[in-house]
């Protein structure tokens, strides 16, 4: 029984090692959360979009179909952009994984790809964002990182 429980402390220190991903201390914490909260202030003002839309696209990964989609899109590229999460159509794999989903196998490079034909600067990032959210809503939910 002993045995049984130094395997499973083991193997879960050893879990939680392969994730890679050092929670932060509150002062980081609070640093990212102020970031977060500007990023989406400045892209609140910049496309004004209504809250629905915000909160559709959080839980499902999916904008409402209106007359003014491309404003939510331009929202969300914007988000990312300006928080970091994404740099000129490249996210950063440390910060995605940290704050967003624990991306899986080829799931950072498979979303960069997303929209690359896109001439439309806030539909191509959105195409990028839009493969994050549904990927860390559905594929990445019960797998390890890599």
């Amino acid at each position: 029984m002993l045995r049984s429980l130094y395997l499973i402390g083991f193997l879960t220190v050893l879990w939680v090692a392969a994730q890679d991903i050092v929670p932060d201390d509150p002062e980081v914490q609070m640093q990212m959360h102020s970031m977060f909260y500007t990023a989406r202030v400045a892209c609140a003002g910049e496309n004004m979009i209504p809250y629905a839309n915000v909160l559709q696209f959080n839980s499902t990964g999916d904008l409402p179909e209106d007359k003014d989609k491309v404003t939510s899109m331009c929202y969300f590229n914007c988000f990312f952009e300006k928080s970091g999460l994404m740099t000129d159509y490249k996210l950063n794999t440390d910060l995605i994984r940290k704050y967003v989903w624990p991306a899986t196998g080829d799931s950072i490079e498979a979303c960069e790809t997303e929209g690359k034909d896109e001439t439309n600067a806030c539909m191509r990032g959105y195409a990028i964002v839009k493969c994050v959210f549904i990927r860390a809503l559905t594929d990445a939910r019960n797998k390890p990182t890599v």
